[in-house]
Parts: structure tokens; sequence; C-alpha cells
């Protein structure tokens, strides 16, 4: 039984609130501290600057949709949830699915900007319509490259399978914060045991639902015509040595203005290095005959500024205007330069030259941290932290001395089970989705 108390039961209540209010003003800002200062154990992920948490009405809105998902009867259909930028997993799963006499539909994030897909029959809805939703909620199958509506646990009646978009070893995901967890779905395919141990942390699955099968947007790249891609996106210097560069972002843009920090240090624009240092390495790109095409993250919040010969910008309209997509395009280079990204660990299969371009790795080690440690130690390929070593792993590039081919040979083993092109029929094998 609750009872008012008197004045005095109200005076001890406030000495007693005055005497706990200062430990709980130290442990909210030691709480604040550890959030935001690099030298402290972080309390989620090892991100910088964190994602918002949800707010308890979006959350109570997410339930209520988990809830309806689960009563509401589903079809024998398949639905694929595809984002701009990382079609190619969902189209080596469309293309496996056509072989197999299947169809599919496709949600879209942005109907005005609908993703480069292809195959017999394809039906594109938009995410965010009453169509897109009720294809949701009756599908049996749904396959996504993130998340499609509330990350809330699959009902027993669907699955839902998150072929993600990139292998996870290499960069921590941000994915423990408070209110926020992990990655639901049935299935998170990966390509390796390694991949497997840390999926299922940073999704908070079994094991078990993380089935090494390889990543269907390799099938694409190892499917690719090399000669026909290189002509088609550089033309008349398709002939000289060229490298495709691709580095992760500094800071993220997501829906306009919404951006994430994932260095402690103020990101360089578009690239790691100094507008100097890269007219520097521009200067000595032209000098040797060598090209880089630099293609930026999509969620990059920096533009590439300045104005280069040897270094060009693969624009996203460019492979639009091709009917091309990021995988094809990868088997058409001498070699790979990127950071952080996870992009190397499928780039292996190409049994091509990688050169990891890192300045700022120790601003990444303080803001959202790296997965593998000591991560120059893991890299099959010249690790560089400056403009002149950089040039140095180009100039061997090119006078055709591979230093690391023995390195690359060991990642392979330790990060790819399958090295072949059937990762999407191995996917659709174990959902069984067989021929119609």
């Amino acid at each position: 039984m609750i009872r008012a108390v008197g004045r005095r039961g109200a005076g001890i209540v406030a000495a007693g609130a005055a005497v706990m209010r200062g430990p709980l003003e130290r442990l909210r800002a030691g709480r604040e501290q550890t959030r935001r200062s690099p030298g402290h154990f972080p309390d989620a992920g090892g991100a910088y600057q964190l994602p918002e948490t949800r707010s308890q009405t979006r959350r109570m809105a997410y339930l209520g949709f988990a809830l309806l998902n689960r009563l509401w009867p589903k079809q024998e259909a398949i639905l694929l949830h595809c984002t701009v930028g990382f079609e190619d997993g969902i189209q080596a799963i469309l293309d496996e699915l056509s072989a197999r006499g299947l169809r599919a539909t496709v949600l879209v994030e942005e109907p005005s900007r609908p993703p480069v897909l292809d195959g017999p029959g394809i039906k594109l809805v938009p995410k965010r319509s009453l169509k897109g939703v009720l294809q949701f909620l009756g599908s049996r199958w749904v396959v996504t490259t993130h998340s499609v509506f509330a990350n809330e646990a699959p009902p027993p009646n669907q699955v839902q399978v998150n072929i993600w978009h990139g292998e996870p070893p290499t960069k921590v995901t941000s994915r423990f914060v408070a209110g926020q967890g992990g990655v639901a779905c049935t299935f998170a395919p990966v390509c390796s045991h390694l991949g497997r141990a840390y999926r299922a942390a940073e999704f908070d699955l079994s094991p078990l639902q993380v089935p090494i099968v390889g990543a269907p947007r390799n099938d694409r790249m190892l499917r690719a015509d090399p000669a026909l891609i290189r002509q088609a996106l550089l033309g008349d210097e398709a002939g000289l040595p060229t490298l495709l560069w691709l580095p992760s972002f500094r800071a993220g843009r997501w829906r306009g203005d919404r951006k994430r920090l994932d260095v402690v240090a103020d990101p360089y624009p578009g690239l790691p290095f100094s507008a100097s240092d890269l007219r520097r390495l521009d200067e000595w790109l032209m000098s040797q005959g060598v090209r880089l095409i630099v293609k930026p993250h999509p969620h990059d919040a920096e533009n590439l500024a300045g104005t280069y010969q040897g270094i060009r910008v693969l624009a996203p309209e460019t492979l639009e205007s091709q009917g091309l997509t990021l995988y094809p395009v990868l088997a058409a280079f001498d070699g790979l330069i990127t950071d952080v990204s996870s992009v190397w660990v499928d780039y292996l299969l190409t049994d091509k030259p990688l050169i990891f371009a890192f300045p700022d790795v120790e601003d990444y080690r303080r803001g959202r941290g790296l997965n593998l440690e000591p991560y120059e130690d893991w890299v099959p390929g010249p690790f560089t932290t400056t403009v002149g070593e950089l040039e140095a792993a180009l100039a061997d590039v090119v006078a055709g001395r591979d230093v690391m081919a023995a390195e690359r040979r060991l990642a392979r083993l330790r990060f790819h089970r399958y090295q072949d092109d059937q990762s999407a029929a191995r996917l659709l094998d174990g959902l069984g989705l067989t021929a119609a």
C-alpha cells in the first residue's frame, strides 16, 4: 500500500535525492565521457559518433508492424529488397531465380531512380507505398541487403534473408548501440568460417543462422567480361595501366543532412589525402602513363575536390548509362586500391593486386574501430600511409612485380570457402527454392 508522506517524510526523501544527485550526475558524466573520448572502452560498437536510438513511439510502431506481419497470411512469393548502389547481390539472385523458372518482386527505395536490374518479368514496387507494404506482408521469402521495414524478429511463416553488402571481418558495424541491437533476420549468409563468427556476433544470431555459401554479388564479378567493360568505361585509354580506387567514407550521409562520423579527425574531402598530396600523385600518374579511377562510396558526405588528369571519378550516372553495376566493373581493372572497405575480401577472388591507402588509420582506430588487428598484418597487399608509398606500390603493379601474390592466396583460403560463381545457387538450394 502506498501512503502519502508528511512534511518530515518529504524532507527525508528530498535529502536522500540530494545525496544521490551527485553520484548520479557523476555516473552520467562518466558515461558521456566514455561515449565521446578516445582512450576509454566504448559502450557500443567502437563508433566515434553513435547513431540515434529509437524513440519509444517508433519502437511501439515497429512492434505493432511485427505483430501484423506475424498474423498476415503468406503466399509462396519471393520478395527482394533493392537499394541504389547495392544491386549486384540482388541481380545475381534474380538471375538464378530466372534460370530456375521462378519470379520475384523487387522493392525499390527510390522509385525516381530505379535500380539497374535485368531479367524477364521483373516487377518493381516502391517500398514506401501501400502496395510495397502489402507485398512484404504477403511474401513467404524476403531477401534484402540491409533491412526492409521494422527490424524485428521474423515470424515463423516468413523467411528473411539478409545478404548484407559486404563481408564482416574488416570494420566494426556499430550495430550494438543502446536500443538498436543486432540485425533481425532468419539467415545471414557469409563466405567463410571467419565471416560466420563475426556476423553471428554483429547480428546477434546463432551460427546455425549464418550459412557459409558465399556472396551472390561475387557471382557477377566472376562472370563479367572484363575486356568489354574496360573498353566501355575507358575508351581510348583502355590500354593504359588502370586501377580502381574504392575508399570507404569518413563522414557518411543518409537521407539528406544526416551524418555519421567514423574518424576522430575531420575527414579529408573525397579521398584520405590532402589536396597537395593528390596533386603530386596526379603528376606522377601522368608521367608514368597510369590512371586511377575513383568510385566514391554511395554514402560519402564529401565529393572529390579539385581537377585532375590521372585521377578520374566514376560517377553513378556513368555506370547507369552503360547498364553497369559495381561488381562486374571490379573485374575490368588491373588492381584495386582501398582502405577498410570489405570489398577487398571479395576482390581476392580475382587474384589481382591489392593496395591499401590508409593515411588516417590511427584516426579510424580511435573512431569507428577495426575488427582485424593489427590491420596492417592482415591485409594481403602493400599498406601505404603516404603518397610516396602509394606511388611505389603502383610502380610495382605497373612493372608486373606481384609482391604479395602468396599472401593473397593464403587470404583467399582464409576468407573464402568457395571460389566459384555459384553462391546464389547455393543460397537458393538452402532455402529450398528449386526449379518451378
